[in-house]
C-alpha cells in the first residue's frame, strides 16, 4: 500500500479554515482521500458549498474566524454532525500589499485579525471538542513571510511573524493536554494571493521567471501548487507526527536555503 492510498486519517473529524479554494481545499480533498470526515470553513459560504462538491461528504460552513459568533454557529454544526474534532487547520488568511509608511492602521489592524489574532480565536472556542478527542493536533498555515521581511509587506509580514510564535507558544501550553501544535509555511505556491494589485500573475511576472526559475533563487526552478503543500498537513494531523510539536514544515522549493 503506498502511502497516497493508506488511510492516515480514518475517521478523524478536522476542521479547515480557509478552505473555498487554493491551500485549504487542496488539503481539504487531501484528507478526505485519507479517510477524514471534513468541515470546510470560510467567510464566503456560497464558495465554500460549491468546494464542498469536491471533497465527498464534507460539511461546508461560513465562517468569519474574526467573529466569535460566527465561529461558535459552526462549531455547533461540527458538534452536531461529528461530535467533536480531532484536527484543526488554521488557513484563512487576507494578503497585503502596502508599504510600512502608507498603510492604515484599521488596514493594518485587520490583516493581523485575519491572519493571526483569528488562529487564537478559533482554537480558543474549538478547544472543547478538541479536547473530547484526548490526542488532537492543530496545524497553522504560516508563509515563508514569518522568517523574513519583505517590501510592501508590513502587515502580512507582521502577521506571519507573529503566528509563527503563536504556534510554538501554543504547543508548550497545549502538550500538557495532549494536543500537538504545528505549522506549514508555503512559499510561492499558485493560488489567487499570487494575483498581484495589478491584476498580473506574480510568477509570470519576467522578475520570476528570471531570479527565481532561471538562477534558481527557488533550487527546484518553480512556484508550488496547493496540493504540493498538502501533504506536509496530513503529516502532521497523522500519527505519523505524533512526537513532533511546536516545528514548521517549511514548503518552497528549497527557496529559503538560499540567500
Amino acid at each position: 500500500m503506498t502511502l497516497t492510498n493508506s488511510l492516515l486519517l480514518k475517521d478523524m473529524r478536522i476542521l479547515v479554515t480557509g478552505a473555498a479554494r487554493g491551500i485549504g481545499l487542496a488539503l481539504a480533498a487531501e484528507l478526505q482521500r485519507h479517510g477524514a470526515r471534513v468541515a470546510l470553513a470560510d467567510i464566503d459560504g456560497t464558495a465554500c458549498k460549491v468546494a464542498a462538491l469536491r471533497v465527498p461528504g464534507a460539511l461546508a460552513l461560513t465562517m468569519d474566524v474574526t467573529d466569535n459568533a460566527s465561529i461558535e454557529r459552526g462549531l455547533i454544526q461540527i458538534s452536531q454532525a461529528f461530535g467533536g474534532l480531532d484536527g484543526l487547520v488554521n488557513n484563512a488568511a487576507v494578503l497585503d500589499d502596502n508599504s510600512t509608511a502608507t498603510i492604515s492602521l484599521d488596514r493594518f489592524e485587520k490583516v493581523l485579525a485575519v491572519n493571526t489574532t483569528s488562529i487564537l480565536r478559533v482554537t480558543q472556542l474549538a478547544l472543547p471538542l478538541l479536547a473530547m478527542a484526548g490526542q488532537t493536533s492543530i496545524v497553522n498555515t504560516l508563509s515563508t513571510q514569518s522568517f523574513f521581511g519583505q517590501a510592501n509587506s508590513i502587515a502580512y509580514s507582521t502577521a506571519k511573524g507573529a503566528a509563527l510564535n503563536l504556534t510554538r507558544s501554543m504547543a508548550v501550553d497545549f502538550a500538557p493536554k495532549g494536543i500537538r501544535v504545528n505549522g506549514v509555511a508555503p512559499g510561492f505556491i499558485d493560488t489567487r494571493m499570487a494575483i498581484m494589485a495589478s491584476g498580473k500573475h506574480e510568477h509570470e511576472t519576467d522578475w520570476f521567471k528570471s531570479i527565481y526559475v532561471s538562477k534558481r533563487k527557488i533550487p527546484l526552478a518553480r512556484a508550488g501548487t496547493p496540493e504540493d503543500c498538502a501533504g506536509s498537513y496530513v503529516f502532521l494531523l497523522s500519527n505519523l507526527s505524533h512526537y513532533i510539536t511546536g516545528q514548521v514544515i517549511t514548503v518552497d522549493g528549497g527557496l529559503t536555503a538560499t540567500y
